[in-house]
């Protein structure tokens, strides 16, 4: 299964249980936009992206409509992150957006806020 559509990308620096939030549209073409743009690869049920404004890099799992996984900016900051696929169905309601930007250190691509 590809990853391309419309997805929101859950991710914890320092792997807390405080996710940010960021919806991110993949693109065929390796590069995926919303927020903040980057591109990815993905091999056999393996998934890795990067963004193009900032040092944090990301690599795990996809299976169907959800993926795991682990970032680094391989500078002191690590994480954790799930990703899901939108529609998906038994999955929580992300937190409110100003929530999140009040409460999250760093953006998903490893820039202090």
């Amino acid at each position: 299964m590809t990853v391309s559509g419309n997805w929101t990308l859950h991710y914890s620096w320092g792997c807390t249980d405080n996710y940010g939030q960021v919806n991110i549209a993949f693109n065929t073409d390796g590069t995926f936009g919303g927020a903040l743009g980057g591109k990815w690869v993905q091999q056999d049920g393996t998934l890795l992206l990067g963004f193009n404004g900032g040092p944090a890099k990301y690599g795990g799992t996809l299976d169907g409509n959800v993926g795991v996984g682990s970032s680094s900016t391989f500078a002191g900051l690590d994480g954790c992150w799930y990703l899901t696929r939108e529609g998906t169905i038994g999955i929580r309601a992300s937190a409110a957006p100003e929530l999140v930007a009040a409460a999250a250190p760093h953006d998903a691509a490893g820039n202090p806020v």
